[in-house]
């Protein structure tokens, strides 16, 4: 008897600090990220060979040729991996070093190509980019550094990183875009709540931040109910001792 007198006596404080939070809590600004539109599809930045990128490039015909017991040979295409260095170049055999930094990975082929002896067909891949990349970070399940395949959206990359967790603030995403913090209303794209926002890009080196909301979350919730709940019981416990 003595908790629940002890317990009835704590109920209002516990009811006036939660209101108290409540009302201190500054109202969230929720601003859109920008829209891709047609034009930004048009300008959006080739992706193009840097130093630090990995590269993989297939020589059609001159890797080698496999046949079995002497028969006819079939062209053996071997992928071989190369680093470009700070100053944007690959060693390559029989060519030496070959500048390929600030090309597209089409005109890297083209450039290999004409430089060999003999004609041959060539196709240089990125295997690994060290300038197209964008990070998640923050309230989500699996925050890190992911790189870019085609031009990808907001949803796309925060789809990467396992969107956004329960208790994430919804209004209170940043975009961090060359050093300019921009807020992002989630919920605009994810719940269609409000005005329709059309899916943003996101360029190489943008860091979304998606931060943890200051209200209390689900969990939070459920032990604020659990404490309204006993403070009913014991609001009712208490009117049947004073009959």
């Amino acid at each position: 008897m003595n908790a629940l007198l002890n317990a009835h006596r704590h109920l209002p404080r516990l009811l006036a600090g939660l209101l108290a939070l409540l009302i201190a809590l500054p109202p969230t600004l929720c601003l859109a990220a920008p829209a891709a539109s047609t034009q930004e599809e048009n300008n959006y930045p080739k992706l193009v060979i840097g130093p630090g990128d990995l590269l993989t490039v297939f020589v059609y015909g001159e890797n080698g040729v496999t046949g079995t017991g002497g028969s006819t040979g079939i062209m053996d295409q071997l992928p071989t991996d190369y680093q470009v260095d700070s100053d944007g170049e690959v060693v390559f055999p029989f060519l030496g070093r070959v500048k390929l930094g600030g090309l597209t990975p089409a005109q890297a082929s083209e450039k290999i190509a004409g430089l060999l002896s003999k004609p041959r067909k060539v196709t240089v891949l990125i295997k690994y980019s060290s300038a197209f990349w964008v990070s998640v970070l923050g309230d989500v399940p699996k925050p890190g550094k992911f790189q870019i395949t085609g031009r990808p959206t907001l949803l796309s990359a925060l789809s990467d990183a396992g969107g956004p967790l329960p208790d994430a603030d919804m209004g209170g995403a940043i975009l961090i875009r060359q050093g300019v913090k921009t807020k992002v209303d989630l919920d605009g794209y994810l719940r269609n709540t409000g005005a329709k926002l059309d899916d943003p890009y996101l360029y190489p080196g943008d860091i979304l931040l998606v931060q943890k909301s200051p209200w209390p979350s689900i969990g939070d919730w459920a032990i604020i109910a659990s404490i309204l709940a006993s403070g009913a019981i014991i609001a009712v416990e208490l009117s049947n001792l004073h009959k």
